[in-house]
């Protein structure tokens, strides 16, 4: 937990806290080993001490600080701070140094910042994660200079013997370091590895305990089991078939003859999902292909937040002439009533990239496990971490209780297909991922969701309700 999620507990907090939001958020502590200095706002509780006192205060915000930035990737810190190191650095720099601090404002609050930073990290990677810094100490060759022992230290060290140090930020030399947009890329790349390292034997520790594992052995037989599971859950043909015949349900939303999105047959003469709909596109060039065309109102409809609490994104159409599908079940059948599934496999059916009908099976991510997973995309995409960066905060990228999460290859196109569990109950409706473009502009993505059933099918017999009502 951060410093921000326990103060956001209190209702008084949020409120002050809302009522400065255009303003930068300055928290000081009153013990360790330089007293009022500085933290930031995703500083880890286990990090302050005992009955320690945090002083709150709210400066002005020259427009080189997000006053809306969340707190850094929501790191899962452990209760334990052994893999934690904390430093001081003055916020007015040594000689040569005009400006250090982002924030003026900061420099005239404060004498020193606190910073926090795993024990592998090297100092650059720590302080470009802080953000309070200006890149221009990473361009020249800066040092720390350590107060008490006045040694110097260069941003290339590592943090692992700076516990509790006190420093200055000088200048050793004017000279631009060299290639500082691989250093930068490098730099992040260690910031993940370290956390990563930091995680891994909790994790393991963890893995242990549930699964009653006992050594290396016991775990790398579980995972392989695991890799068999995700690979077998669709593979009996008693399950193949039936999901074929429920394929035939699902059907191409398309607009004045182009592709939108996938919808499928709910019951009756109802689609879940957006406008004109085309059935039986196993094949692009097939004869047998049928379009149907929708009435011109939704029957019903909602996209946002609800007032009882779930985000909803869904349409449904009903359909001018069911004759031509009498024969494919409606998917209501399949349902279950109950909350979204946290973990097991599931299949999604859908027309992916406005191509024909396919089907993709794949494994929920459960929510406990979302953080790691998200850990591992950017540990493997690091060169697309400023990407990934950018997309969340220009689509505010959030996260529903209603969502089922997971990784599948359906991207644009597939957009209101039906999800069904291993057992080929209909689960959720897919919806979208969490996407950036990658390498040579494909997409790419964290993680894909859908919206649980239950949620969606409340809202359908509300909004029925209501237009009975208004027809009486």
């Amino acid at each position: 937990m951060t410093v921000l999620d326990a103060l956001n507990t209190n209702k008084i907090f949020r409120k002050i806290q809302k009522d400065n939001k255009e303003k930068e958020m300055v928290i000081q502590r009153s013990k360790g080993a330089v007293p009022r200095a500085a933290v930031k706002t995703d500083f880890p509780c286990c990090l302050i001490e005992s009955h320690e006192l945090l002083d709150i205060s709210f400066i002005k915000n020259h427009g080189n600080v997000a006053t809306k930035k969340k707190t850094t990737g929501r790191l899962s810190f452990s209760n334990e701070s052994k893999s934690l190191v904390i430093f001081y650095i003055k916020t007015k720099g040594g000689k040569k140094v005009t400006r250090l601090m982002k924030n003026n404002e900061l420099k005239k609050k404060v004498e020193d910042v606190c910073v926090y930073a795993f024990k592998e990290d090297k100092l650059n990677a720590a302080l470009r994660r802080d953000g309070r810094f200006i890149n221009a100490i990473f361009k020249k060759q800066c040092a720390l200079y350590n107060l008490e022992s006045e040694t110097k230290y260069e941003m290339s060290k590592t943090v692992d013997n700076l516990d509790e140090n006190h420093f200055e930020i000088i200048v050793i030399s004017d000279k631009n370091q060299p290639d500082s947009q691989d250093a930068s890329a490098a730099d992040l790349k260690e910031i993940i590895l370290a956390i990563l390292r930091a995680q891994f034997k909790d994790l393991l520790e963890t893995l242990k305990q549930r699964e009653n594992l006992k050594n290396k052995s016991d775990i790398q037989k579980f995972y392989r089991a695991e890799y068999d599971k995700c690979v077998q859950s669709f593979l009996e043909v008693k399950k193949v078939k039936q999901l074929m015949r429920l394929s035939d349900s699902v059907c191409q939303i398309r607009v004045e003859g182009s592709a939108r999105g996938t919808g499928f047959l709910l019951f009756d003469r109802f689609i879940l999902t957006n406008s004109h709909a085309v059935f039986g596109y196993e094949d692009l060039e097939a004869k047998e292909t049928k379009c149907v065309p929708v009435k011109e109102h939704l029957a019903a409809y909602h996209h946002g937040k609800t007032n009882t609490g779930p985000y909803l994104d869904f349409a449904l159409l009903e359909l001018k002439d069911a004759d031509e599908i009498a024969d494919c079940p409606g998917l209501l059948r399949r349902y279950i009533h109950g909350p979204p599934p946290n973990c097991g496999g599931i299949c999604i059916v859908g027309h992916p990239g406005e191509g024909v009908k396919k089907m993709d099976p794949c494994f929920i991510i459960g929510k406990e496990n979302l953080q790691e997973a998200a850990d591992k995309h950017i540990s493997e995409n690091v060169n697309f971490i400023h990407v990934m960066t950018q997309q969340s905060l220009a689509e505010k990228w959030e996260m529903h209780d209603n969502q089922i999460i997971y990784n599948s290859c359906f991207f644009h196109g597939s957009s209101g297909s039906p999800v069904f569990d291993e057992d080929g109950y209909l689960i959720g409706v897919h919806t979208g991922g969490y996407a950036y473009k990658g390498e040579n502009c494909k997409t790419r993505s964290f993680m894909e969701y859908a919206y649980s059933m239950q949620p969606i099918l409340e809202s359908i017999i509300t909004q029925a309700k209501k237009n009975l009502c208004n027809m009486q």
